[in-house]
């Protein structure tokens, strides 16, 4: 799995809400430093169709935006390639980028665009920019602040509104600035005065890894059809492949062998193909000692997390989910809000993951954390956690024989 790294800067109203982020490029932290560049430098071609590739086969759209508009960068080759077309127009702003050629192609791909219902950012916008033919196409546009005087930035304010466009404030640095802004008819806001870009470190996932994430996000709702579960395990072979032999494994069967995807599901039932597509998701099963051991933890606190459940009046299904997912950083180099965007958890599971310990699932994520590291916990947690100790026993001994039968299973 290759690293996908994409930084993320939000765009706000004027109460500081975010509506939007705009995406830039960025490349392996190491490689850019190594090259003594710290944003790597990267054509406005390749950095464009990286962030587009790397929504698709990495972090996703919905992780990316939270439900906000995403904006992103346009050059020429990617308006005219029909690179954006490969998004959804109601979640995506093409951001035209301040040095592009403007001609009749040009104005011809942006119309399509406008027509099927993308919204255009103009970048950078100055009264002598070669973008003044594409005004009537623009949607909002982009000010730098600081390349203006206070005079000029009125006058330039004053024309843009009669068009009836939105106006971005960019590089806003100062409340002073916002201020002014807003006064002259601003409606949004981005600049370090807000948030400073957000590194954002993705792996693009195999297929297998990703439909076993997918299967997982299915099954936790609980009028879930063990149909649409087959169907869904049929269509990736490889998915499919590696079900059938877990399902075939002592650990799961017995003596009893499946012969097809449809029969399986039907026995194991949707707790146990949780378990299952838990598994496959989070495992290189035995690629590595580092691996079988981030397992083994991983599992564990799922486990453990749903023995304890009942006790924190939390759902144990959706508590197994929480610790398993409260591992995808180290697992899988995934942030875990982003993985919890992505297979689409409850607003319960998020702030759980999010640290939030007042809920019945937060409050059981947090006991199980505490219980794996003693040394941090006050008098009152360590009384409480003790009467943990048999439960958190009892995952251990369940992680250890599911992993020892899953690499029976995938060695058979």
């Amino acid at each position: 799995m290759a690293d996908f790294f994409v930084g993320r800067q939000p765009i706000v109203d004027g109460r500081g809400r975010t509506v939007a982020y705009e995406l830039l490029f960025r490349q392996d932290p190491a490689v850019a430093a190594a090259a003594g560049d710290p944003y790597g430098a990267m054509d406005g071609d390749v950095a464009t169709a990286q962030v587009i590739a790397g929504i698709h086969g990495g972090a996703g759209l919905k992780a990316l935006s939270g439900g906000r508009r995403l904006f992103i960068n346009a050059t020429r080759h990617t308006l005219t390639s029909g690179l954006f077309t490969t998004l959804p127009p109601e979640s995506v702003v093409v951001e035209v980028l301040e040095d592009v050629e403007v001609d009749e192609t040009l104005v011809r791909e942006l119309h399509a665009l406008k027509k099927a219902g993308y919204r255009i950012a103009l970048d950078d916008w100055t009264e002598r920019s070669r973008q003044q033919a594409l005004l009537p196409l623009a949607d909002i546009i982009k000010v730098e602040i600081p390349a203006f005087s206070s005079r000029a930035l009125a006058e330039t304010t004053k024309s843009l509104l009669r068009r009836r466009l939105m106006l971005l404030a960019e590089k806003v640095e100062t409340r002073e600035q916002h201020a002014l802004c807003e006064s002259l008819g601003f409606k949004l806001f981005q600049g370090h005065l807000y948030a400073r870009p957000r590194l954002i470190r993705n792996r693009q996932l195999n297929p297998v890894r990703r439909t076993a994430l997918r299967m997982l996000s299915e099954l936790q709702h609980p009028n879930i059809d063990l149909g649409d579960v087959s169907l869904l395990i049929t269509q990736d072979p490889g998915f499919a492949i590696r079900v059938l032999r877990l399902c075939n494994s002592a650990l799961v069967s017995g003596s009893r062998s499946f012969a097809d995807i449809p029969t399986a599901v039907s026995f194991l039932g949707t707790h146990r193909l949780q378990q299952l597509a838990s598994l496959i998701a989070f495992s290189g099963l035995g690629a590595s000692t580092e691996d079988g051991e981030l397992l083994r933890v991983a599992l564990t606190r799922a486990r453990a997390c749903e023995l304890l459940a009942s006790r924190h009046g939390a759902d144990a299904s959706a508590a197994f989910l929480v610790g398993l997912v409260s591992m995808a950083e180290r697992m899988l180099g995934i942030e875990v809000a982003v993985l919890a965007e992505e297979m689409a958890l409850a607003e319960t599971s998020r702030r759980a993951l999010a640290g939030e310990d007042s809920s019945p699932l937060g409050g059981c994520l947090a006991r199980v954390l505490a219980f794996e590291a003693p040394g941090s916990q006050t008098g009152d947690d360590m009384a409480q956690t003790r009467r943990f100790g048999m439960a958190y026993i009892e995952a251990m001994r369940w992680a250890n024989e599911v992993i020892e039968g899953s690499l029976g299973a995938e060695s058979g």
